[in-house]
């Protein structure tokens, strides 16, 4: 009985044990389900993976495009084709009647000769200005050392850019800068004898020349241009009428048409001068006869005032216009085409996808940014929509708008004000 007794006791305590783990590993898996929920929910509800953008200044411009020719009151400058030329005015420089627009050499040596004197005397130039500081006291120095450095840097800077040409013309700066500290700080008394020495070479080139040039004389008042490109005598006013698509093309495409080989340059007789261009038709609305024009010409960044002459139909799909201009400008007298962009308007402002726009309750227009693990709903102020994007002011500082460089949100779902993202 006993051992009956001792044997039920012991398969009861094995039961309530049995009980004991299946309970606690019951509970263990009811913790880990819980605990699993609740990160989930917190994933789901903070984690939510976002694509954003920076808002960035923007410059938009609303224009037609175009290849503009060239046509100008020109007449081209002979001469009898013997000798070497030397040009004594730069491009585009005015000059009157009876002026000298170059000088005519027997002999490249004799040119090379006489650039040779050339360069001695603007050393013995800047050597002469350098003695007018003989007696100075030395308050002067440093800012000498200080231009001396910045002029360096620019040379050095103009070779590594292989600018070759504004590298040697800074030469003679350069060494007047030097010849001047030299005498303010007393390393040099005067340059006498340099001088001497400089006026002796330039003697014995001198002898060296065979003959002396001639100049090469101008019998108009104009604009001078050192090149020619055949058109001068072609593209008059009295032949724009005349023009047709086909020619507008030609001429893009040959540029440059043979020429008389004595020809040594050009004179643009008046600053004014015309384009002629091509444009499309669906994109010549906001151009009439009489409209005043903003355009842009090749590279040059700045915008002139045009006046659009006259603008006719050449075929269903184009239209020919002709702009008259009033202002001279250096920089466009060489090529006979350039591109050329109308500017019908310009806007300036912080551009986003338009995907990035949303809607708050009352109807107002914004942008969701991330900053730091939140997300914030800005407003904005639209200027205008092109195609993917949306140009708006750039509100930076107004409180509750979009400000430069915030990070805007442009991918996103589940997104709302005050929302928290880990990311």
């Amino acid at each position: 009985m006993l051992l009956k007794r001792t044997r039920h006791q012991n398969k009861k305590m094995a039961e309530k044990r049995q009980t004991a783990v299946t309970t606690r590993i019951v509970w263990f898996l009811v913790a880990l389900f819980l605990l699993v929920t609740i990160i989930s929910q917190l994933v789901i509800h903070y984690y939510n993976p976002v694509t954003t953008e920076p808002a960035e200044l923007y410059m938009f411009e609303d224009y037609v495009q175009a290849t503009g020719v060239f046509i100008r009151n020109e007449k081209e400058v002979q001469y009898n084709g013997n000798g070497i030329i030397n040009y004594v005015c730069s491009d585009g420089e005015k000059l009157a009647k009876n002026s000298a627009a170059a000088k005519i050499y027997s002999s490249r040596n004799d040119l090379e000769l006489q650039l040779r004197i050339d360069e001695l005397n603007q050393q013995i130039a800047v050597l002469k200005d350098a003695e007018k500081l003989v007696g100075s006291d030395n308050s002067q120095l440093e800012a000498f050392s200080n231009q001396i450095y910045e002029n360096h840097s620019k040379i050095l800077q103009n070779i590594i850019e292989e600018n070759y040409t504004s590298a040697a013309e800074m030469k003679n700066e350069y060494l007047n800068l030097q010849s001047k500290k030299k005498i303010v700080s007393g390393a040099a008394d005067n340059y006498t004898s340099k001088i001497k020495e400089l006026e002796g070479q330039i003697a014995s080139l001198s002898a060296q020349i065979s003959s002396s040039p001639y100049d090469l004389i101008l019998q108009e008042t104009g604009y001078f241009v050192s090149s020619v490109d055949g058109y001068e005598s072609v593209l008059t006013y009295d032949v724009i009428d005349k023009l047709t698509k086909t020619k507008i093309e030609e001429i893009i495409k040959n540029p440059v048409i043979d020429h008389d080989a004595s020809s040594i340059g050009k004179i643009i007789s008046d600053y004014k001068w015309k384009m002629v261009c091509v444009i499309p038709a669906n994109r010549s609305m906001n151009i009439y006869k009489g409209a005043e024009l903003d355009v842009r010409i090749g590279n040059n960044t700045s915008v002139i005032k045009g006046k659009a002459e006259e603008i006719k139909d050449l075929d269903p799909e184009n239209k020919l216009l002709v702009i008259g201009f009033d202002v001279f400008k250096q920089e466009l007298i060489i090529n006979r085409t350039a591109q050329i962009r109308i500017l019908f308007d310009e806007y300036s402002g912080i551009r986003i996808p338009s995907s990035a726009i949303h809607f708050d309750d009352q109807g107002r227009m914004g942008v969701f940014i991330k900053l730091g693990v939140n997300v914030f709903f800005r407003y904005i102020d639209v200027v205008r929509t092109e195609n993917d994007y949306t140009l708006v002011k750039d509100t930076t500082g107004k409180d509750g708008y979009l400000s430069l460089y915030d990070s805007v949100i442009t991918e996103g779902t589940d997104l709302r004000d005050g929302k928290i993202i880990l990311q």
